[in-house]
């Protein structure tokens, strides 16, 4: 009897996430020095579609921002939250839908300053995406989920 190899779980929020990275990409490359809003958006929402990846695989539906907040947040009293994740993690999580919310909505069009300002936050999203990524995808690998795709 051989051993057969069990094909890869097709995910499509993982899918979604590594279509936000390659679209980041070509942003990135034909905009160097613009769109920092977008970018950081684009970020997030690769953070947000691995997020929902890993929620998945645990049977967990994260709807909104305020179902991964009530989801994720340990209930007082000992009770543990219904999705684990680490606490840098989901800090690292947070922070990048901050950054997110804030490049979108609060503008950054004026000044040199906020020029400075904005490649910081970007860094510092690809930085938080990066922790997301290297906690979920070996998670998501171990349950047997595809997380490289090719478009």
């Amino acid at each position: 009897m051989s051993d057969s190899v069990q094909p890869k779980t097709v995910c499509s929020f993982c899918k979604q996430a590594v279509s936000n990275e390659n679209f980041l990409g070509i942003v990135e490359a034909n905009n160097p020095s613009t769109f920092y809003d977008w970018k950081i958006t684009i970020i997030f929402y690769c953070g947000l579609h691995y997020m929902k990846s890993y929620a998945m695989t645990k049977g967990i539906d994260l709807e909104s921002h305020k179902d991964f907040n009530e989801k994720t947040i340990s209930q007082g009293a000992g009770i543990r939250p219904e999705l684990i994740i680490d606490g840098k993690i989901r800090s690292d999580y947070i922070n990048l839908r901050g950054l997110s919310y804030n490049a979108r909505y609060d503008g950054f069009f004026s000044s040199k300053i906020d020029k400075i300002l904005i490649k910081g936050r970007l860094k510092d999203s690809k930085q938080y995406l990066s922790n997301v990524q290297s906690w979920i995808i070996p998670k998501l690998e171990r349950e047997n989920v595809q997380t490289t795709y090719t478009f």
